[in-house]
């Protein structure tokens, strides 16, 4: 199966998405589209060729991270009092699409789209806030390292991401 990855449009159906986390099925159908309007986020989804619903999807929104509020160490912060990001605001792939490695894809779309607001702007780190210790988990597996003093924060140097992904 090829997926489309594309910008999330109020022509995209949400009703029926499930990735089995009612936060993240929520925010989707309720606050994706306002977000959008509102510039605090851009939301990507993954739709079949010619079909409507939406099967995956993530939000990636600029940040900034404090270094002493996280605990971030010198080589993550550079020594900025404030260091430029993005964060991965949300993540979620359906449950008709788990156990078939697709998480791993939707995370290097993820990355891909970083990277390329990064190269235009700037920006230092890929931040995550995991929504539970499996999702800690899945980001480990990739090279996201957690912060010290936010519980399931998890970040990346964006050089880190060019190496690990291939991307940018």
């Amino acid at each position: 199966m090829t997926w489309i990855s594309t910008g999330i449009t109020k022509e995209h159906d949400l009703s029926q998405f499930d990735c089995g986390k009612e936060d993240l099925n929520k925010w989707l159908q309720t606050m994706a589209l306002a977000a959008e309007e509102r510039w605090t986020s851009r939301t990507y989804v993954w739709v079949e060729e010619g079909k409507p619903a939406v099967k995956a999807y993530y939000s990636i929104a600029p940040t900034s991270v404090d270094p002493i509020v996280d605990g971030l160490s010198q080589r993550l912060s550079s020594s900025m009092r404030s260091v430029p990001a993005f964060l991965l605001a949300k993540f979620a792939l359906d449950k008709s699409l788990h156990k078939q490695g697709l998480g791993e894809q939707l995370l290097i779309d993820a990355v891909a789209k970083i990277m390329g607001a990064a190269q235009a702007s700037g920006g230092r780190l890929i931040v995550v806030d995991a929504i539970d210790e499996a999702a800690c988990q899945f980001y480990k597996r990739y090279d996201f390292i957690t912060v010290k003093n936010t519980p399931n924060r998890l970040v990346m140097k964006m050089t880190t991401a060019l190496a690990a992904f291939g991307v940018g």
